[in-house]
C-alpha cells in the first residue's frame, strides 16, 4: 500500500507527528517534516497532489495560535479533518543528571507556556525558547549537553535516548490540541457525511453586523463552536472572523451559507469535514477537581 504523505511541523517525536497517527490510524504514513508552519504550507502549495499537512490551531491551555489561521487562509489551504491530541510534556535530560543539575530547559514556546506551574517551581532555570519540542531534546543528545534539558513528548524521549527527570508536568490534566489536517484547495475534495464546516467572513463596520450573523446562524439550528478575530493585514478598524460550525443536516448548513452572503461583505468556505470529540479520562477529570 502507497503511504500517505503527511507534513508535520516538528522532527520524529514530536506532537504533530502523534496526531497524525492518531487521526489517520493504520493507515501507512510517510511523515515530512517542516522546521517551520510557513515552511509546510509552502511544501504543501508546492507540492500538492500527494501531501496532506497536519497543523496545530488551537490548546485548551494557551489558546488560539492565530499565526495559523493567517496562514491556512493566505495560502489557500482546505481543511478536511480535525483531531484533538491529549498533550503530556515531560521534562527530560540526558543520564546521569537530576533536576538540580539544570540551569536551562529547551522546548517550543507554546510547551513552556503550558508547563509555566511547573517551572516556577525551579526559579534557577531559565526557559530558553527554540523552534520545536522533539528538536531540543536531539540537539541535547546529539551535541551531549549536559546541564540543560527538554520539555517534550515521551516518544521523544525514547527516540533521543533522554532520561525523564519528571512526568507530566503540564499544568493542567485537561490539556488538549487540536489540529487541523488540510489539503491544497486545487486539490478534489472527498465527500464524507459532513457535520462541521470552517468559514471566514467580514460584516459591515456597523452597529449590530456580527449579532445579524449570530442570529442567522442560529435560527438555521446550527452550533458556532469557535469564534476567532484578526486583523485585516493593512487596515484599521477591520476584521476577518474565523467561525467553526456544527451541524447535524448539511441542508441547513448549506441554507445558512446562503443566508449570510446577504448580510456580509465576504464569507469564504475554507472546510467541510467531520468533527472530532475531546474524550477526557476519569483521571483526569478526577485531578481537575482537586486543582
Amino acid at each position: 500500500m502507497k503511504k500517505q504523505k503527511v507534513i508535520v511541523q516538528g522532527f520524529p517525536g514530536c506532537f504533530h507527528e502523534e496526531a497524525a497517527h492518531k487521526y489517520f490510524g493504520q493507515l501507512p504514513l510517510e511523515i515530512v517534516p517542516a522546521r517551520t508552519f510557513s515552511d509546510l504550507a509552502h511544501t504543501l502549495v508546492h507540492q500538492p497532489d500527494d501531501h496532506i499537512a497536519i497543523i496545530a490551531i488551537e490548546n485548551s491551555i494557551a489558546g488560539s495560535l492565530l499565526q495559523n489561521y493567517r496562514i491556512i487562509r493566505e495560502n489557500h489551504l482546505r481543511v478536511i479533518g480535525e483531531v484533538y491530541l491529549r498533550i503530556e510534556h515531560h521534562m527530560m535530560a540526558l543520564a546521569g543528571q537530576s533536576i538540580d543539575d539544570i540551569y536551562e530547559v529547551h522546548s517550543h514556546p507554546m510547551a513552556l507556556n503550558q508547563c509555566l506551574d511547573f517551572l516556577r517551581n525551579y526559579p534557577q532555570i531559565r526557559l530558553v525558547e527554540k523552534e520545536d519540542t522533539a528538536l531540543s531534546a536531539k540537539v541535547i543528545r546529539d551535541e551531549n549537553v549536559k546541564g540543560v534539558a527538554a520539555i517534550a513528548s515521551k516518544t521523544a524521549a525514547g527516540i533521543y535516548d533522554m532520561n525523564i527527570l519528571a512526568e507530566g508536568i503540564e499544568t493542567s490534566k485537561i490539556n488538549y490540541t487540536r489540529f487541523f489536517i488540510t489539503q491544497d484547495s486545487t486539490q478534489p475534495l472527498v465527500l464524507a457525511d459532513f457535520d462541521k464546516a470552517s468559514i471566514y467572513l467580514r460584516v459591515p463596520h456597523r452597529k449590530g453586523s456580527l449579532v445579524k450573523v449570530l442570529q442567522s446562524i442560529s435560527d438555521h439550528n446550527i452550533n458556532v463552536s469557535k469564534l476567532q478575530s484578526y486583523p485585516v493585514l493593512g487596515e484599521v478598524n477591520t476584521y476577518y472572523f474565523h467561525l467553526d460550525l456544527e451541524f447535524d443536516d448539511l441542508d441547513d448548513y448549506e441554507n445558512c451559507i446562503d443566508d449570510l452572503q446577504e448580510i456580509t461583505d465576504m464569507i469564504e468556505i475554507i472546510g467541510l469535514y467531520c468533527r472530532d470529540e475531546i474524550k477526557v479520562s476519569e483521571t483526569d477529570l478526577k485531578e481537575r477537581l482537586y486543582v
